[in-house]
């Protein structure tokens, strides 16, 4: 059942009518079959307690909304002749016979103030012919059977021996015009889930038939109506709850973390990928002498002379050669100009050391007068790096590289001259075995080409 209010779809269990019969019971043979139930102060006949039954199911804080007053006042009844049929309560005929009368008249009382003549009788007759029916039906009673059949509740309650087959007819009474007697269909189909079998007991298709009448009493209830046709019960959706929602916080400190992860990662990975690669590095430039070879056959000497070209560049670069921080040199193919300065940029860094960007700037303004590509090379010493962002000696110069590249653009009408290249250790000029030797080699060179 269901409370009313705003709990209306909350499920509420009602506790067994069977939690009266406590233990204790008194006499099986007190009174007799069809003994009056004595009434209490109330005017109610109390339900005579039994030793058999432990229902304990406790009473719900919220009473529940009674929708069928005559099935719920009919429930202690229905609820006692099931559990004696099914074996959960055992007690001899002459006490279940005293209990079914109390509980029926009970029930009489109760409906009294509800329903018309008719309906009462009707409800009252339902409940007796199924006590009468499944008591008449319990294994092993012997010549109590015939005792019930002669104090059955149907003579008690109406003085008359009236047939089961009047249930079956009141079904189909019912059936013609549901929606004046909803509340005792119901009952009806209590009555059969209780045990009223009636003559389909003894019939081969019986149990079916049973299936198929109870089928119809419960499609003819409007709340059965009402109900989804693939849904098996209304209320499973449960309570109405906002799902819980992941914040917008929670979302960037995963991605962060997540993040953070795959650069340590990507960190690692690199670092042993290029601390792997120095022996092979080694070994392959050992290959190549530290000096330059010559032939050694003699050669006739002759005067060198500069071109046109090396000339007006170290011509617009002469205060920068007498401080010593560049040189102009040329050979068959190009002319460069080659820093001389150790200490261009910060130690392990691309970046330039504070007041070199304008050396660059005389060099690029130095090399717009002269036609053709410009090739920006970036060289190294041997020692080891080995960072995230520049792995290797290699990696290093060419950032460097660039680094001079991008001033060297900015004065330049056309920069799509300029590219950039990084050599690493392998071009030395000069032995790294000293500091001298390691600042010499530590160099940026600007080359065009050779024009004649």
């Amino acid at each position: 059942m269901s409370n009313g209010g705003d709990d209306g779809d909350k499920t509420v269990f009602r506790p067994s009518p069977l939690q009266g019969l406590k233990r204790g019971a008194g006499s099986p043979g007190e009174g007799g079959y069809g003994a009056p139930p004595p009434l209490s102060r109330t005017g109610h006949a109390p339900v005579a307690p039994t030793r058999l039954s432990d229902d304990d199911v406790p009473l719900p804080a919220t009473p529940p909304r009674i929708r069928n007053v005559m099935l719920a006042e009919a429930e202690p009844v229905l609820a006692l002749l099931a559990a004696v049929r099914a074996g959960r309560v055992r007690m001899p005929m002459p006490e279940f016979h005293r209990e079914c009368s109390k509980a029926i008249a009970t029930f009489e009382r109760a409906i009294g103030l509800h329903y018309p003549e008719e309906k009462r009788q009707r409800a009252k007759y339902a409940v007796c012919a199924t006590a009468d029916d499944v008591a008449q039906n319990l294994p092993g009673i012997g010549t109590d059977g015939a005792e019930w059949a002669r104090r059955s509740m149907v003579v008690q309650f109406f003085h008359e021996n009236i047939g089961g087959d009047r249930f079956w007819q009141l079904v189909d009474d019912m059936l013609r015009v549901p929606s004046d007697n909803l509340d005792l269909i119901e009952l009806f189909h209590a009555c059969l889930a209780a045990g009223f079998e009636g003559r389909f007991r003894v019939m081969p298709d019986g149990r079916r038939r049973l299936q198929e009448i109870m089928t119809r009493l419960h499609g003819a209830l409007p709340h059965v109506r009402s109900l989804s046709q693939i849904e098996l019960v209304p209320n499973w959706r449960g309570e109405k709850a906002p799902a819980a929602r992941i914040g917008l916080n929670v979302l960037a400190l995963a991605a962060a973390g997540a993040l953070a992860l795959l650069v340590l990662v990507y960190a690692v990975l690199r670092l042993m990928l290029a601390s792997s690669g120095d022996l092979p590095t080694d070994r392959l430039a050992a290959l190549n002498p530290d000096t330059r070879l010559t032939l050694s056959r003699p050669a006739a000497e002759m005067a060198a002379q500069q071109s046109e070209q090396a000339s007006r560049i170290a011509r617009f670069l002469e205060p920068e050669i007498r401080e010593g921080l560049v040189t102009v040199e040329e050979d068959a193919q190009t002319v460069r100009v080659r820093t001389t300065v150790g200490q261009l940029f910060e130690s392990g860094s691309d970046e330039l050391e504070a007041g070199r960007e304008t050396l660059f700037h005389r060099i690029g303004r130095a090399i717009e007068a002269e036609r053709g590509s410009v090739l920006i090379e970036g060289h190294a010493d041997n020692d080891r790096v080995a960072t995230v962002r520049f792995p290797d000696n290699m990696a290093l110069s060419e950032a460097r590289a660039e680094t001079v590249g991008k001033l060297i653009r900015s004065d330049l009408t056309d920069p799509s001259r300029v590219s950039t290249k990084g050599l690493g250790e392998s071009v030395p000029i000069a032995s790294n075995d000293t500091p001298a030797g390691k600042s010499q080699n530590r160099r940026v060179e600007i080359i065009v080409p050779r024009r004649y």
